[in-house]
């Protein structure tokens, strides 16, 4: 599938995730020694919900990035596909491979017309990509389609609590949320685009998977790590996703969980 194919939100994605590539990839630390989920917040290795084992488990990322996780599940010996739009961001990801030793089908497409897989897949994951989805509801259908039974999606989503304004209010400090069920949006802007990621409450998600056939596993809700009390080899084991500008924001994600983590499994066939 080639660009003039995809929709018009993907074509202002690329845009977006192309040009923020380079600063991002350069200021954002992100673990290929263990799995992130989400800014600030403790990584697979303390929070336990990959299956296993990992080696030989066909796995396909979602909204991958550079597919820092995919990597890290390489190391594991999964046999890995990262999918994103952004050919800066897939072009840091090869070079991250390289440079690691480690073999993953970097592949471009749009989310929102993902393209047709000869094989089913025994783990999909995304961390924060699926918000990304002008429709995370056929997104997730799609999924459980690409999963053999008994596989399993893992995925993060933007907490809509946390879609709220911080506010400061006499001596205390809370997010003021005007609307639970129709959250503002996480929007970006570029030089020459613009992109948003929508929060949806947490039920929703949780009937979407159900509908997709899927039986949810697990959720979660994490607080960031008090990375303002552990040193740097700390931070580096603990906190797989880090930048100066979240841990400016340490304060609010201790409070507010940022994303909501889902675990769900296909069924097995009776």
């Amino acid at each position: 599938m080639t660009a003039s194919t995809w929709t018009e939100a993907g074509i202002a994605h690329e845009r977006f995730w192309d040009e923020l590539a380079e600063p991002y990839q350069r200021d954002t630390r992100i673990s290929i020694t263990d799995f992130h989920y989400g800014p600030l917040i403790p990584g697979d290795r303390e929070l336990k919900l990959l299956p296993s084992p990992l080696a030989g488990r066909r796995c396909l990322e979602l909204g991958a990035g550079a597919g820092q996780n995919s990597l890290f599940l390489a190391k594991q010996g999964a046999l890995c596909t990262a999918v994103d739009i952004s050919a800066a961001q897939l072009d840091f990801g090869r070079a991250l491979a390289q440079k690691e030793a480690l073999q993953v089908d970097f592949l471009q497409a749009d989310l929102d017309q993902l393209p047709t897989f000869q094989e089913p897949f025994e783990l999909i994951h995304s961390a924060y990509g699926i918000p990304f989805s002008s429709n995370p509801e056929v997104l997730i259908r799609t999924c459980a389609e690409m999963l053999v039974p008994g596989g399993h999606l893992l995925f993060s989503m933007g907490h809509p609590v946390f879609a709220g304004e911080w506010l400061e209010l006499d001596e205390d400090q809370g997010i003021f949320l005007s609307n639970y069920f129709y959250p503002r949006p996480d929007v970006r802007e570029g030089n020459d685009s613009v992109v948003q990621a929508i929060a949806y409450p947490l039920s929703e998600c949780v009937r979407w998977i159900k509908a997709a056939g899927l039986e949810l596993l697990d959720l979660r809700e994490p607080p960031a790590l008090p990375v303002h009390l552990l040193s740097k080899a700390e931070t580096d084991e603990r906190v797989p996703y880090y930048s100066d500008d979240w841990a400016d924001q340490e304060n609010e994600l201790s409070r507010f969980p940022v994303v909501a983590i889902f675990l769900a499994r296909k069924k097995t066939q009776t």
